[in-house]
């Protein structure tokens, strides 16, 4: 029963909200452009334009807050094959953040952005593919995502990538490799991650 426990404490579905590479506060003051030549430049298909045409509808930056208008910016952006955006718009089909939810949509952006590196993208697809949400259930590939964003230094996947090893969960049980994995993530300040190397290793 302990070890059901445990299993069920280490993989639970997170999405974190993370912003797109390069996108930062939209406000004249800091971004050196007002809302009028944003939206002007993003028109006219330029994608850091509509990616800071997102953030201000999405966080209300001079413009007022509208999620869907938000979305419908990162698609543009997406289209584009920016990577930060389809993260972005994975997430917002996910979680239902401006759009009606569609874990099968969220699923085909988050691929595109973890195929080109994203680390964010790489640890909720190995989630998802975890829990079944948007595709079919298997351990295998979630670890296989799991491993692509560890090796990028995310402590959450490490952490995840430690518990599949541990529990044989999609890869051959090693509990060295679960240590080192999760000695990882502890390291880097992740509090779980020092919580289960006490439970599982002392």
């Amino acid at each position: 029963m302990k070890r059901i426990l445990l299993a069920a404490m280490f993989f639970p579905l997170v999405v974190h909200p993370v912003q797109a590479a390069g996108v930062r506060s939209t406000n004249k003051a800091s971004s050196g452009n007002s809302i009028a030549e944003i939206q002007r430049n993003a028109e006219a298909g330029y994608a850091d334009a509509q990616l800071k045409l997102w953030a201000a509808y999405y966080s209300g930056e001079g413009v007022a807050q509208d999620k869907e208008k938000a979305v419908f910016w990162y698609q543009k952006a997406a289209n584009q094959g920016d990577a930060g955006a389809q993260f972005l718009l994975g997430r917002a089909y996910y979680l239902g953040d401006g759009v009606s939810q569609d874990y099968e949509k969220a699923v085909f952006w988050w691929q595109k952005s973890a195929n080109q590196g994203i680390a964010d993208a790489q640890y909720n697809l190995g989630l998802a593919y975890y829990n079944g949400a948007g595709m079919p259930k298997s351990d295998e590939k979630a670890v296989f995502w799991y491993q692509k964003a560890a090796n990028q230094g995310y402590a959450d996947a490490q952490l995840k990538l430690g518990a599949a090893y541990y529990f044989g969960k999609g890869v051959a049980q090693d509990k060295g490799t679960a240590h080192f994995w999760i000695q990882q993530a502890a390291d880097k300040g992740n509090a779980k991650a020092k919580e289960y190397l006490s439970k599982l290793f002392n």
